[in-house]
């Protein structure tokens, strides 16, 4: 375990976040908040669990209580909820979906209806689960392939599909780096504006731990806020620290680093909004549309799975201290 030496369980006086994937400058808010003690100044005790391909997910790595919260994407977070744990969402790292389509010219997936037939190149299984639940929100039929592939858009320029499941703040920087041009060379389309208008990477608890450390949770978000406040001024802190701390075993680029950095912060708040990792209730409606339309049904209410009344809290309170 990283960040919390000799700690496997979360149930001290701390909180260990799972990771959903490596620890990269994804993650930078964490870094910075924990490279600059926001975490400590609010007396919150933070440590993580890195992610990754081979790691455990986090709804799993919750559920045996070796860690405090974790982040997920919507569908598992309700297979593990269909599973009878007690998880409730208390805030989003990304409001706005990161993942979408990078299509070539001569096949491009612009809206729906362009989907229908295509060749996709996907990584795993959330991917499929997104790509499929696009399908059916936009009652389009089901006749689509998926290819399985790695994590490089080589794979779409050499033919093997149609379009390339990506990451927006990622792959496309891969192909500019070669040379090609967006919306010349090759088009980015977000699953978001797909209709797939789901919160992603959600951050959840369990009952137990909302209910016992609600202060400390409300500490934590407050050190995320500030990290990111940090973040919209310099990218470069966070993706430093990912490249030469956290991540310093991953053989990160610095410059593709501060890119992500850079790309992903406009998708931490959601259009309309003024509270980082915040969706509004709309954000919650079609997140229930997206789980009906994929069978998952009796479902516990919004106001059990989710409660932003915790990172709204943390929000004010980083406004004070500041007029202060």
């Amino acid at each position: 375990m990283a960040g919390l030496s000799g700690c496997r369980r979360s149930r001290g006086d701390g909180l260990v976040w799972a990771l959903g994937w490596l620890p990269d400058v994804e993650y930078g808010n964490l870094w910075v908040g924990m490279d600059k003690g926001y975490f400590r100044q609010e007396g919150v005790r933070v440590g993580y669990l890195p992610g990754g391909p081979n790691a455990p997910q986090p709804v799993v790595v919750v559920a045996a209580q070796q860690a405090s919260l974790g982040d997920a994407e919507w569908l598992p977070f309700l297979d593990a909820v269909a599973q009878d744990n007690d998880f409730v969402i208390v805030a989003s790292q990304f409001p706005i979906l990161p993942t979408g389509l990078i299509s070539l010219p001569k096949r491009p997936m612009l809206k729906p209806a362009d989907l229908v037939g295509g060749r996709f190149l996907v990584q795993g299984p959330s991917e499929r689960n997104e790509l499929d639940a696009t399908f059916r929100i936009n009652h389009l039929p089901m006749d689509y392939k998926l290819i399985p592939v790695g994590f490089s858009p080589e794979a779409l320029l050499n033919g093997e599909g149609d379009a390339y499941f990506c990451y927006v703040t990622n792959q496309p920087t891969m192909l500019e780096n070669m040379g090609l041009r967006q919306g010349k060379d090759f088009f980015v389309t977000k699953i978001y504006d797909l209709g797939y208008k789901v919160p992603s990477s959600l951050l959840f608890v369990d009952r137990v731990t909302l209910t016992t450390k609600r202060r400390q949770i409300v500490g934590f978000l407050k050190g995320l806020l500030r990290a990111r406040a940090d973040s919209l001024v310099d990218p470069t802190i966070a993706a430093r620290l990912a490249v030469e701390k956290y991540g310093g075993d991953l053989g990160l680029d610095l410059k593709q680093q501060v890119t992500l950095n850079r790309l992903q912060m406009p998708l931490q708040v959601e259009a309309g909004a003024t509270i980082p990792f915040w969706f509004q209730k709309q954000g919650i409606a079609n997140m229930y549309a997206v789980a009906a339309v994929t069978g998952r049904t009796n479902l516990p209410s919004p106001e059990r799975m989710v409660d932003l009344s915790l990172l709204e809290e943390a929000y004010r309170s980083v406004a004070e201290d500041r007029r202060g």
